[in-house]
């Protein structure tokens, strides 16, 4: 074997027959290590909680907000050691005098309040809870899709892979063959029979084989790369693939209305939401609040007289010098452009499953005619030896044969690929999750 090509050799045991320390890698395996460790679902996965999160805090439109404020100072501020004095319940008669109310000895005021507010009616913040809630529902609908994405990847992936490997063993034959044939036409050539143009078209071929073979190796170490880098795994592990390319029956029925369009539809709710939090900037908000607060001269929490406050408030902004209506307007074009895309999806959508469903019918009738081929080419093969051993062909028509089976054989491999491959993508297309 020559150097170049037997340094290429061990990157081909990679996908090829069972060897020790080999981690066996199905089909379905990758796909459920894919579905969490995929970089592209990890990504969707932390955009979804992103977006959750945001929804979560979007609850702060009806629900109470409550604060615990500990302080503590020393003023000689007249206004100050009045109201503190009279906090703290130590105010006497001597504090009436004119010297003590303006020149009063400095006190120590160490407070704990706790206040609570509680929105009533605060139609900003319960129409951008709205716009939260659709976003967060786009975001499941986002990763929902993009979990059907990376499981069509490593479907395509996986059998990438396998027809790598595939492609190595038809070659590792059809190399075989060659060397055979050559060995057969060295022995006719030092018997006279054939000439020394026959023995350099047969030794041709194996070189030819040789190189396709190296390189058919170096595609096997780029095609489990990639498989491994979708189920989020190091490249250059060693895996064994224990699934076979083969064409299967099943095939899911429509799953209804796809993932990526009910998560632009979710965007385009979240989208009205954010038009109605504009058009509410002209209503008023309605609030309660009230608190606990303790005062003191000595240090603590919570000691002291203990007084309280309640009270209602109410907020309206009727102009705010065309912000709102600038808020608005931009609302509206973001709602419009949501519409637009949604609508482009749809389109495309269509446009995709015709796309597959033609793809998916002529990959299996390209591979129904490659087996036909295959079938025809070993047939000639069969033929042109006997035709060669018996000295009735030429040295080119049998080369010529066996090329042809080899390449009907590649074909076929091909094809069943392309067949197994479209096969997924028109499950993607009509909104399902590949398998």
């Amino acid at each position: 074997m020559r150097p170049w090509v037997s340094s290429i050799v061990g990157a081909t045991l990679l996908l090829a027959a069972p060897l020790a320390g080999q981690q066996p890698l199905s089909l379905a395996e990758a796909l459920a290590t894919a579905a969490t460790q995929s970089p592209m679902a990890r990504d969707a996965h932390w955009e979804r909680e992103a977006r959750e999160a945001d929804a979560l805090g979007a609850s702060a439109a009806f629900l109470p907000q409550v604060n615990v404020d500990l302080g503590a100072l020393r003023t000689d501020d007249p206004v100050a050691v009045f109201g503190t004095k009279l906090r703290q319940g130590r105010f006497a008669e001597a504090d009436f005098a004119i010297d003590a109310l303006n020149f009063p000895s400095a006190v120590t005021d160490v407070s704990t309040t706790l206040s609570v507010e509680q929105p009533l009616f605060q139609p900003m913040a319960l129409t951008g809870r709205g716009a939260a809630r659709a976003g967060a529902r786009a975001g499941r609908l986002s990763e929902e899709r993009t979990g059907q994405v990376v499981a069509f990847e490593v479907i395509r992936a996986y059998f990438g892979a396998r027809l790598a490997a595939d492609r190595v063993r038809v070659l590792d034959e059809s190399l075989e063959a060659a060397r055979q044939t050559l060995a057969q036409v060295e022995k006719f050539r030092r018997e006279g029979v054939v000439t020394v143009v026959d023995e350099q078209l047969a030794r041709s071929r194996v070189s030819e084989l040789e190189a396709a073979r190296a390189a058919s190796g170096a595609a096997v170490v780029a095609a489990a790369d990639l498989l491994l880098h979708l189920i989020g795994s190091e490249p250059g592990a060693v895996v064994e693939l224990t699934d076979s390319l083969v064409l299967t029956d099943r095939f899911p029925a429509d799953s209804g209305e796809r993932a990526d369009l009910r998560a632009l539809r979710a965007a385009l709710e979240g989208q009205e939401a954010r038009v109605l939090r504009a058009r509410s900037q002209w209503l008023p908000s309605v609030g309660a609040f009230g608190n606990l607060a303790w005062h003191d001269e000595d240090f603590g929490v919570a000691t002291g007289p203990r007084h309280w406050t309640a009270g209602l408030i109410v907020r309206w902004s009727p102009f705010r010098g065309l912000s709102d209506v600038g808020v608005l307007r931009r609302a509206e074009a973001e709602r419009e452009a949501a519409r637009s895309r949604l609508e482009a999806a749809e389109r495309r959508a269509r446009a995709e499953v015709r796309a597959a469903t033609a793809e998916r019918d002529a990959a299996r009738a390209g591979f129904a005619a490659a087996e036909s081929a295959l079938a025809q080419a070993s047939q000639a093969v069969r033929a042109a030896g006997s035709r060669y051993a018996e000295g009735v062909a030429v040295i080119t028509e049998l080369l010529a044969i066996r090329a042809a089976e080899s390449s009907q054989r590649l074909a076929r491999l091909q094809a069943l690929y392309q067949a197994r491959v479209a096969d997924a993508a028109l499950v993607l297309a009509l909104g399902g999750t590949p398998r």
